[in-house]
């Protein structure tokens, strides 16, 4: 099912406009759902400055029915849930800022393990990752109406269920060594103890060996 705000059977007469552009004064024309353009006349390549990129920030579909986005919006993408959730999870750990803390030295420890191409649904990892030791862990992230593939994904990493695809596996293999990280950081796990997944995770322990 094609999202509707991206189906042209629901456009009207506003889904066609003309900006100016900002670096020659050249006049583009944008389809609702470029999400860039090309200048013509300087070559510069401009934003869709009407896009809304709101469902982006957590659909894993997003770059098949938004096309391939600027780097820029792609990590923005990521940052902009990250941060929402953020602050969700903040909130719900009120007066629990020893778990807070916890829950932040994981997610810094998966998103770096993200950022070296282990594969993975980096959202579902980010998300399990500050949402571990909460209690309505459920609750918060539907607070944030994100798609039912990232709930799903999110609570097999969770509830460490058995891993299906190869996607499922990297998830779950960062999001595990993401853990063990964590434990090692904070003193709750001798750092020669743990079997590492992945060979980032075990390349970060042992910076942070030298660190401890």
């Amino acid at each position: 099912m094609q999202c509707p705000g991206q189906d042209n059977r629901y456009w009207d007469g506003e889904a066609v406009f003309e900006i100016t552009c900002p670096h020659c004064d050249n006049i583009l024309e944008f389809f609702k759902d470029d999400s860039q353009r090309t200048c013509k006349q300087c070559g510069n390549k401009v934003l869709n400055p009407r896009i809304d990129f709101g469902c982006a920030a957590y659909c894993s579909h997003a770059e098949q029915c938004l096309g391939s986005m600027p780097p820029e919006l792609v990590a923005k993408q990521k940052n902009l849930f990250k941060d929402k959730l953020n602050i969700a999870v903040r909130k719900h750990l009120v007066g629990k800022e020893d778990i807070y803390k916890k829950a932040t030295i994981r997610t810094e420890f998966a998103e770096e393990l993200c950022e070296q191409g282990q594969g993975g649904y980096t959202a579902a990892i980010l998300a399990a990752s500050l949402l571990l030791d909460c209690e309505a862990s459920g609750d918060i992230l539907k607070g944030l109406a994100p798609d039912e593939n990232l709930l799903s994904s999110v609570d097999k990493l969770l509830s460490y269920a058995p891993t299906t695809t190869d996607e499922e596996k990297a998830s779950a293999d960062i999001f595990s060594d993401a853990c063990l990280l964590c434990e090692i950081k904070t003193g709750q796990q001798l750092p020669d103890s743990p079997s590492f997944k992945t060979k980032s995770g075990t390349n970060l322990l042992e910076t942070l060996k030298t660190a401890l």
